[in-house]
């Protein structure tokens, strides 16, 4: 018999941090671990926990609530068991949701410790209006929290702390002061360089060659070899961080480097919502002289006055193409670039998308590509492996086809002696109940029945066994035939 899963969730937001140490991931990973242990239903179930530390819970976008419902539709979890219902959600419609039509339908049971809930004391009815109400309650909190928390970090913005959890590249937080940055001389001594070289006219392009050239560390290599990356997740190719000119540009449209805050550049689009939308400049909260600068307001003007107007990007950049995303260099291991002809510039060009990699300019090296690679070498490269698959898919498929019924015709036989090794067990049944009507009619004496007895109940022991060994090969060869069709597929 397949063990049950038991889910335990855990959920840890920053406003919880500053409420106190009853939400901590410890207190609710011990608090779920005795109640599943106390509880004779669920104590010999497969535990596994599921940790979302630092996420709100006014929407489903969380790492660990993902994963937990991924495996739920699968059918690998059949119990989730959580501290209360603002651990597994704040949005009363979606929390609702779960808990009225997801969980009964996918046959899940939902556990609410403090809140003395159990979906199996709910079956075949609605989870009712104290529930509702609750999740409501938390939904409504969220809200008024979330305001109150914006609003408290506009207001120490305006007094000029800073609170971010970490600071920018050529600076550190202060141990001394709280909420306030010191210069990191070692990073501001390239971010000056920067800013000359920009004000001398050298390209973006040409400033990045410069300093892979001298090996100068990158931000992300500065903050490896200071280990200051905290939980930040970032990602090198072959461990390799360069020089960019995308990196040069931020640098030098970081206007807090001239002792600004800069903040609110984005908002939500809506309560609860992931999507962000990007603010004109006009919008954003800018406060003066809050830690000392490392460029000067004139040379960030100058270097402003070189590079042009800066363009707020109110929509996403759509990667439109095709092979968006998915080329790299098999040399460096960074990824493609795509080059198009302009319609403005060949507004009748026949000139064909190119790809090239670009990371070795930037290095100064050896270009990794001899030359360009055309989109349509690329297409059929491709067309052909997806022909291959195909017709290896096929072929399988095929194979698969004729193990099923040769697994079926096998399913078929032994299903047929488990049927007449039943209706035999049956028989000697049969036959023992009436052993024990001839001994009580006297035609048998004590000794010859209980011989017969014996031998009869030892026939029915070992039918009852083959059948057992049968049944067992049977679900086997089920299984199997059901799996050569799902690797087919």
């Amino acid at each position: 018999m397949k063990q049950d899963t038991t889910a335990l969730y855990i959920r840890l937001s920053q406003e919880d941090d500053n409420i106190g140490e009853s939400n901590s991931v410890k207190n609710q990973r011990d608090l779920l671990s005795d109640f599943v242990s106390k509880r004779p239903d669920l104590a010999d179930s497969k535990v596994l926990y599921f940790v979302d530390d630092g996420h709100s819970g006014t929407n489903f976008n969380r790492p660990a609530v993902t994963d937990m419902l991924s495996q739920v539709r699968k059918g690998e979890i059949q119990t989730i068991v959580v501290k209360d219902f603002s651990r597994f959600g704040r949005n009363y419609i979606e929390v609702g949701g779960y808990l009225e039509q997801v969980f009964p339908f996918l046959g899940v049971r939902f556990v609410s410790v403090n809140d003395f809930f159990d979906s199996d004391e709910h079956k075949g009815r609605s989870v009712g209006l104290e529930v509702g109400f609750k999740t409501l309650i938390h939904d409504l909190y969220s809200r008024d929290l979330g305001l109150k928390s914006k609003t408290g970090k506009i207001a120490k913005t305006k007094k000029g702390e800073h609170i971010g959890s970490t600071a920018p590249f050529g600076y550190v937080k202060s141990k001394v002061v709280k909420n306030a940055w010191e210069i990191d001389e070692a990073a501001a001594v390239t971010i000056r360089r920067i800013f000359t070289m920009a004000a001398e006219g050298k390209p973006y392009v040409e400033i990045a060659t410069i300093l892979n050239a001298e090996n100068v560390p990158t931000p992300l290599k500065h903050r490896q070899n200071c280990d200051t990356l905290h939980l930040t997740i970032n990602r090198t190719v072959h461990g390799m961080s360069v020089w960019k000119k995308e990196n040069v540009t931020r640098i030098l449209r970081d206007e807090r480097y001239t002792g600004k805050i800069i903040s609110g550049k984005s908002k939500k689009m809506s309560y609860g919502d992931v999507k962000t939308k990007i603010l004109p400049k006009s919008e954003w909260l800018i406060v003066p002289d809050c830690h000392q600068p490392i460029v000067s307001q004139e040379v960030f003007d100058k270097v402003q006055a070189i590079l042009g107007p800066y363009r707020v990007q109110t929509q996403p950049k759509k990667n439109s193409h095709l092979f968006a995303n998915k080329l790299f260099c098999g040399h460096c291991g960074y990824g493609l670039r795509r080059y198009s002809a302009s319609k403005k510039v060949r507004p009748n060009s026949n000139y064909e998308p190119r790809y090239a990699c670009k990371h070795s300019v930037s290095m100064n090296l050896e270009r990794c590509l001899p030359e360009n690679i055309r989109e349509s070498q690329i297409t059929e490269v491709i067309l052909d492996a997806l022909r291959m698959e195909f017709a290896l898919a096929s072929t399988a498929k095929e194979r698969a086809e004729m193990n099923s019924k040769s697994l079926m015709g096998q399913h078929e036989k032994i299903a047929l002696e488990a049927k007449q090794l039943t209706l035999e067990v049956e028989r000697l049944r049969n036959s023992r109940e009436q052993l024990f009507e001839e001994y009580a009619d006297g035609k048998l004496t004590k000794e010859q029945y209980v011989t017969a007895k014996t031998e009869l109940t030892e026939n029915i022991t070992n039918a009852e066994t083959a059948i057992d060994d049968i049944t067992a090969e049977l679900t086997s060869k089920v299984e199997a035939a059901n799996l050569s069709k799902t690797m087919t597929y």
